[in-house]
């Protein structure tokens, strides 16, 4: 570790960390949390580490366990802040609110309840002919203290008026959005302060990572936690790289709340990630005091970034970045594209499949994601082509949110002995029916076979393993739609999914967050496009921007494609951002 991690690490108090990208903040974290570990071994109490995103959850809990003793997994907790209030605060002691309706299951897009609930609630507001763009606002609902809305809700009248009847409808038929996960554990904390104190004198230590995107409400639920005086806050942000503003992230109450607990600002300036020339467009877009530096193997790296205009994206990077790939040695797997949204990146998606390339994004799956058995199917096939380290974890959050969306029920038992028992029936079965490479019947077969090991294990009745085949039927019908080759499509090709290493990801700026790779591609650097014309923070935009320069290693390629309106490069290319233009 560097002088300035074990600094951190060391300190016995309450830390503001700032950390540069690339920094090793992870690793930080996790020599954190070993450290603190010592003390409570043996004891009630436990380390809490809430962090942003589910595959952060996994990391960390991976790298920590290969750091700690047979059984200390008893003393610490890894989960989003959104799994932290519901498993911690809500499902507990919902109850203690006048609503309380049972057992909650978490609403997400992929549910195929929530556009019948968004219609639903549209309707009593006559609202009708919803766009995509109409739904997206309703599953990004979110409230401040004061239980106001806030974030792209409050552009869309529509909404705001059928949001109550929205969150109405889903108490009713026993759902709880992800707004109303936050809300309602900041209510039940403010309301119940001997909740909090139970919640202190079980976490000796609060680890909180990505903290420049929490909200004014994460805030308030964290101050209630300071308050009780029994816990002590090791926090970690950047700035800089605050992306989630749309969902209320508040970077200017980062050091305020730092003031408010007492802690100690500390920095991680050195950059173990990006190579000299990345890290000197990094710094042109937001200067360091101490600047960073570039600390890792890549710090003798001298490729300069590079620049293709005036074309489309396709062109770009089959011209372009492919031969760039090839002549460094870097594989696919280690490089990716990344957009400003989700829709830039659909017909490239497509017309990179088309051209042969495998490739992992939007449009790439040829079934939805939502069906009850995909997710299990694509960590079976990929356990089954290229078994890796936390092939056994990854089964199991996949066998755990089917039976959860089966049944409605979190079955914790999953991950416990018993439940491994279950993941190596399955896996034994699934090895056994690939020899047939054919993806199809593989489906078909593995599906049965998985209702009839979970009916026998007690998770699930009869009637319900059932569902499985069934949600093959409803993969093999997406399929068909999108008139996809069922007859030459194999048991690798559903592993992709699970296992990308072998692929080109594609996927958005916020999605790459936390992660990093060799190559990078930016599309849709246009004037009007990045930033985009409707925006009303240029400096969100460039943050973003931001995120995905410093996501590269070695290679990094901004693209900026022609347009029917022959619209400039964005001017974060220009004397404003990186001056490469």
């Amino acid at each position: 570790m560097t002088v300035e991690q074990l600094e951190a690490v060391r300190f016995p108090d309450n830390l503001l960390l700032t950390a540069c990208p690339g920094s090793g903040k992870t690793r930080t974290l996790i020599a954190k949390l070993v450290t603190e570990i010592e003390p409570v071994r043996g004891t009630p109490r436990g380390i809490c580490c809430i962090t942003y995103t589910n595959s952060a959850v996994q990391e960390i809990e991976q790298r920590a366990a290969a750091q700690l003793m047979p059984g200390d997994e008893q003393n610490f907790s890894v989960s989003t802040i959104h799994a932290f209030c519901l498993n911690e605060i809500v499902r507990p002691f919902a109850w203690l609110g006048s609503s309380f309706k049972g057992a909650v299951r978490v609403l997400t897009r992929d549910n195929p309840d929530f556009e019948a609930i968004v219609d639903y609630a549209a309707a009593q507001v006559n609202f009708f002919n919803l766009r995509p763009a109409d739904y997206e606002v309703f599953e990004s609902l979110n409230v401040d203290a004061k239980g106001a809305i806030i974030g792209p809700a409050t552009r869309n009248d529509p909404v705001c008026n059928a949001a109550p009847y929205f969150w109405a409808r889903c108490t009713e038929l026993g759902y709880i959005d992800f707004g109303t996960i936050i809300y309602d554990a900041y209510r039940i904390l403010r309301d119940h302060p001997r909740i909090a104190l139970s919640l202190c004198a079980k976490y000796a230590w609060f680890l909180i990572d990505e903290f420049q995107d929490t909200t004014e409400l994460q805030i308030e639920i964290l101050r209630i936690l300071h308050a009780t005086s029994r816990s002590r806050f090791f926090v970690v942000g950047d700035i800089a790289q605050s992306i989630y503003a749309f969902t209320g992230a508040r970077p200017e109450l980062v050091d305020p709340f730092g003031v408010h607990i007492g802690a100690r600002s500390l920095s991680l300036t050195g950059n173990f990630r990006s190579s000299p020339r990345i890290i000197a467009h990094a710094e042109q877009l937001y200067p360091r005091s101490p600047a960073m530096t570039s600390a890792g193997p890549e710090k003798n790296c001298q490729i300069e970034p590079m620049l293709v205009r005036g074309t489309t994206a396709f062109h770009a990077i089959s011209e372009y970045f492919f031969p760039a790939l090839e002549e460094l040695g870097i594989e696919l797997g280690n490089a990716t594209i990344l957009a400003r949204d989700w829709a830039s990146l659909f017909d490239l998606t497509r017309k990179l499949r088309s051209f042969g390339t495998p490739v992992v994004g939007p449009g790439a799956r040829p079934y939805r994601r939502s069906r009850i058995f995909a997710s299990l199917a694509e960590q079976l096939c990929g356990a089954v082509i290229e078994p890796r380290p936390e092939t056994i974890r990854q089964l199991e959050r996949a066998l755990f949110h089917s039976i959860q969306d089966i049944t409605g029920q979190p079955r914790l038992d999953i991950f416990t002995h018993a439940g491994r028992v279950v993941i190596i029936r399955l896996l034994k079965m699934a090895r056994q029916l690939a020899e047939n490479p054919s993806a199809l019947i593989w489906l078909d077969n593995m599906s049965q076979v998985t209702g009839e090991i979970l009916c026998q294990a007690g998770y699930i009745d009869r009637e319900q393993a059932g569902l499985f085949y069934a949600s093959v039927q409803e993969m093999k019908a997406d399929m068909r739609r999108q008139n996809i080759d069922t007859v030459n499509l194999t048991i690798e090709d559903l592993g992709l999914f699970a296992s990308p290493t072998r692929a080109l990801r594609l996927s958005t700026i916020h999605y790459a967050k936390g992660r990093e790779y060799d190559a990078v591609a930016i599309i849709g650097l246009r004037k009007g496009s990045f930033p985009h014309y409707k925006t009303e923070d240029i400096e969100a935009e460039k943050r973003l921007f931001y995120v995905g320069v410093t996501r590269a290693r070695k290679f990094l390629m901004y693209v900026a494609e022609a347009d029917s309106w022959g619209n400039p490069p964005s001017p974060f290319l220009g004397s404003e951002g990186v001056d490469i233009l």
